[in-house]
C-alpha cells in the first residue's frame, strides 16, 4: 500500500513539473509583438511619388499648425513594398490665396533610424482659413536614380498659444519669422528652449538666419516674478538657436524674446511666447 501511494505521489509530481516546464518554455518562445513606429504621429495621406517609383506616406508630429512642424516621410518601393532608406527628400510648401501665392520655410528631410522615416520640417506662416496649403514632397530615389514628387493638401490650424510670430526688422526692414521648436512638453525646472528664425527674401524664399544674438526673459505676469538661471539661445545650425528656460512653477509663463543682429543692433525687442502647463 505504501509503495502504491509513493508511486502515485511521484507520478503527480512528475506531471506537475512537466506541465510547468512546458508552460515556461511556451512563454519564453513567444515572439514579441511588433511595435508601430508611426503610432504616435498624425497621418496626412499616402500617395505615389510619380516618376520616383515609390509611394510616400506623409506624417506630422501632430495636427498641422501655424509654426514649426516636424514632417515625417515614409517611402516604399511601388513594386515590392519594401521600405526605402536611400533617398533625398525636399519640400515645397505653398499657400494659394487666390490673388497671390507664397511659400514658407522648410528643412530637408533626413533618414532617422529611430523613427523609421525621413524627418524634416515645414514652418507654416498662416492658417488655412487665409487660403489653401499644399506640401509638395520631392523625391530623388538613390536606389534607382529616378525622381518624382507627390503633392499633399494640408489643413493648418492656429494654436491657442501662438507657436510663431513675425516682425519687421528695425535694421533692414526685412520680415522675420521666429518659431518655437521646444519645449514641447514643459515641466518645472530647466527646459530646452529652441527657436528657428527665418527671413523672407522673396515670396518663395525663406532662408534661415544665422549669427543672430538672442536674449530671453521669462516672467509670470499673474504672479509678478521671473526666474533665475536661464540660458540665452545660441546658434546651432540652419537658423536654430538653443538655450534653457527655467520654469520655477506650473501655470502661465510669458517668455520675452529680444533679437539682435551680428553687430549687436536691436532688430526687435517685443516678441514673446505664451507657455502654459500644469
Amino acid at each position: 500500500m505504501k509503495t502504491y501511494f509513493l508511486k502515485s505521489v511521484l507520478a503527480v509530481f512528475a506531471i506537475t513539473v512537466l506541465a510547468v516546464g512546458c508552460k515556461k518554455e511556451s512563454t519564453t518562445n513567444t515572439p514579441p509583438t511588433p511595435t508601430n513606429p508611426y503610432a504616435g504621429l498624425h497621418e496626412i495621406a499616402e500617395m505615389p511619388a510619380m516618376g520616383a517609383g515609390v509611394t510616400a506616406t506623409l506624417y506630422m508630429g501632430e495636427e498641422p499648425f501655424v509654426g514649426y512642424n516636424r514632417v515625417y516621410v515614409v517611402l516604399k518601393d511601388s513594386v515590392t513594398g519594401e521600405l526605402l532608406m536611400n533617398a533625398k527628400i525636399t519640400f515645397q510648401p505653398m499657400m494659394d490665396m487666390g490673388a497671390m501665392m507664397h511659400s514658407a520655410p522648410w528643412e530637408e528631410a533626413k533618414w532617422t533610424e529611430s523613427s523609421k522615416a525621413f524627418l524634416g520640417s515645414s514652418t507654416f506662416i498662416m492658417p488655412s482659413m487665409a487660403g489653401v496649403w499644399t506640401l509638395k514632397v520631392m523625391v530623388q530615389n538613390h536606389s534607382s536614380g529616378a525622381q518624382g514628387a507627390a503633392t499633399f493638401p494640408i489643413t493648418v490650424m492656429e494654436k491657442q498659444e501662438a507657436m510663431l510670430y513675425s516682425f519687421v526688422s528695425a535694421t533692414d526692414s526685412a520680415r522675420v519669422f521666429v518659431a518655437l521648436v521646444q519645449p514641447l512638453n514643459p515641466t518645472v525646472g530647466l527646459n530646452n528652449f529652441e527657436l528657428a528664425v527665418y527671413k523672407r527674401k522673396t515670396m518663395m524664399e525663406f532662408p534661415p538666419m544665422d549669427n543672430l544674438m538672442i536674449e530671453i526673459d521669462p516672467e509670470m505676469p499673474t504672479m509678478g516674478h521671473g526666474s533665475p538661471n536661464n540660458v540665452d539661445p545660441v546658434f546651432t545650425e540652419m537658423g536654430h538657436y538653443l538655450g534653457k528656460v527655467n520654469f520655477t512653477m506650473t501655470g502661465y509663463w510669458k517668455v520675452n524674446v529680444m533679437v539682435k543682429d551680428d553687430q549687436n543692433a536691436m532688430m526687435n525687442d517685443n516678441g514673446y511666447f505664451d507657455i502654459t502647463f500644469q
